[in-house]
């Protein structure tokens, strides 16, 4: 736990920095200079602008120095990532609850089945959530782990899908897949998010594996989108 606490200690400080460089439209001081101004270590650096520059918020090029993205910053909440609800509304400044409105033992339906590649009525944990800003419905979703039913186990309200998915199915969730679009919540949707209107919220649907390609969870998210502005950021490829 400390080594992933310094991990993103280091991570946050080099982001600042990325920051502060984009807003000076200057690049990123040399690596042995950034290791002596953080107190770690050259390579300790080196990972961590690699990790940056997977994210897209760095270009590093050979002899020329690294380059912060600067309409990467601009980006306040990014689909392009992976990312803790909570955090997503905290850092677009909204004060934020979490309630759980259900957990309880299923049965997939035929869409679970075919994104999480198991038979139509395998068993399966289901947790719908909501959270608010503000004290405003502002994200439901609906997580469905495929799994034997236990109930030697009881679930902390805190726990993230990956907690759940590692408890119930000794695995842990390396890669991400999402389905993004645009609906209309109905039924037990509108009742969830308290809308008394037909307005459209983004739609989107992820699908978590293993290393090994195992499809370990399926989770389905509303958006609305009254004051949050979604954006991605990625590697712009020469068109010919």
């Amino acid at each position: 736990m400390a080594d992933r606490a310094g991990s993103d200690s280091l991570h946050e400080q080099l982001q600042r920095i990325c920051r502060e460089a984009a807003e000076m439209g200057t690049p990123l001081p040399p690596e042995i200079e950034l290791a002596r101004r953080l107190g770690v270590s050259r390579p300790m650096v080196r990972e961590a602008l690699v990790g940056l520059e997977a994210h897209g918020l760095v270009a590093r090029r050979a002899h020329q120095g690294t380059f912060p993205n600067v309409s990467a910053f601009s980006v306040a909440l990014r689909i392009d990532q992976s990312y803790e609800l909570s955090t997503l509304l905290e850092d677009a400044g909204f004060e934020v609850e979490v309630d759980v409105i259900s957990v309880e033992w299923s049965t997939v339906n035929d869409v679970e089945a075919a994104d999480l590649a198991v038979p139509t009525g395998s068993q399966c944990l289901r947790v719908v959530k909501r959270w608010l800003g503000d004290g405003t419905p502002r994200i439901a979703a609906e997580d469905v782990i495929p799994a034997r039913r236990r109930d030697d186990v009881v679930f902390d309200t805190k726990y993230s899908v990956f907690e759940i998915v590692e408890v119930l199915r000794g695995e842990s969730v390396e890669w991400e897949s999402a389905k993004i679009g645009a609906v209309v919540p109905e039924g037990a949707w509108r009742e969830v998010l308290a809308l008394d209107d037909a307005r459209p919220a983004l739609s989107i649907t992820l699908v978590g594996a293993s290393l090994h390609g195992t499809r370990l969870y399926r989770a389905h998210e509303l958006h609305l989108m009254d004051g949050l502005e979604y954006g991605m950021v990625r590697r712009a490829v020469r068109r010919g």
